[in-house]
């Protein structure tokens, strides 16, 4: 796993529920930096966004504006496999680790920016040897998991049933440490060791939020979420969660014919607005540095005031 280290960039974490305008935020911060001169690498904390294929049910920044500023953490997962918490820090930590100026992580995932800001299940005490992962990577590829799991059972049994059902790079690296001596299981806290903010951006309109939230499904489904839906289902098993996520589920039985287009629209709208509260509830307990209207015309430059302060300060 990537570690954190003395090389670690500032953070600036842009929180909210889902729909609120975090991505645009971003993108335009972004943009600021870049005419200052400054770095900046955006990395998604959305946990449907890792996952290819499924793009206009998860409101995906669109390939031609990612093809001009690079969004790290989406499109780095297959739906067919379970993706953890902790395969995201470890794709994150790596993008991080490479990037300079700031880190602008964005995204309605609270327990991957927590994570990521506190540190969660760290590795950095833990053991390496890049000759015996290969190894265990061969050993995957030709015989299949199986064998790696029951090896891992007979080594620390609590460890594997902790990734039973993590991907198979988890497998490998957990593995990997039992097999060098360190204790795979051990938390570790550490927070990120450069500067950071958490910014939450929230709407205080919420009557004229949840009708914007609508009014984005109704844009979802125009723009072709249905047939969206039934090619990911004809390459998917069907019991892929991701399928079951607001808005595919309501896209793939408008296509069987158990909803109508209204009926469609109005749960998965409905979905969408209690999603976006029970986000509101868990921002409610981190510890922010601000809360920000969206729609406020002060926001952008209280954003930019956030990044050039972390910037400065790490100079």
């Amino acid at each position: 796993m990537t570690t954190p280290g003395s090389s670690e960039i500032p953070l600036l974490v842009i929180g909210g529920p889902t729909g609120v305008g975090k991505s645009a935020a971003a993108i335009n911060l972004s943009e600021s930096l870049e005419a200052r001169g400054i770095p900046s690498l955006i990395l998604s904390a959305d946990s449907r966004q890792v996952f290819r294929g499924f793009d206009i049910g998860t409101d995906k920044v669109s390939a031609e504006i990612r093809a001009h500023r690079r969004h790290a953490g989406i499109d780095i997962a297959d739906a067919r496999a379970p993706f953890t918490l902790y395969d995201w820090l470890e794709d994150a930590r790596r993008e991080l680790s490479v990037a300079q100026g700031i880190g602008i992580v964005v995204g309605g995932t609270g327990l991957y920016q927590r994570a990521l800001l506190r540190g969660f299940l760290r590795g950095g005490a833990r053991p390496a040897d890049p000759e015996l992962r290969a190894r265990l990577e061969g050993e995957l590829a030709s015989d299949g998991r199986a064998p790696l799991d029951a090896q891992l059972a007979a080594l620390h049994p609590a460890a594997a049933h902790a990734v039973a059902a993590a991907s198979s790079r988890r497998l490998i690296r957990t593995l990997e440490i039992t097999m060098l001596g360190g204790d795979p299981t051990t938390e570790e806290e550490s927070p990120w060791s450069a500067a950071t903010r958490f910014v939450l951006l929230d709407a205080p309109d919420l009557v004229a939020y949840r009708t914007a939230l609508s009014a984005r499904i109704d844009r979802q489904f125009a723009a072709g979420l249905m047939r969206e839906a039934q090619i990911l289902a004809e390459s998917l098993p069907q019991e892929t969660p991701a399928l079951s996520g607001i808005g595919y589920a309501e896209a793939l039985a408008l296509a069987a014919g158990t909803l109508n287009e209204t009926q469609a629209r109005s749960t998965a709208a409905t979905r969408t607005w209690a999603y976006a509260r029970r986000q509101r509830t868990w921002y409610r307990k981190e510890t922010l540095n601000a809360t920000l209207d969206p729609h406020d015309a002060a926001t952008p430059a209280a954003l930019l005031t956030f990044a050039l302060e972390l910037v400065e300060g790490g100079r």
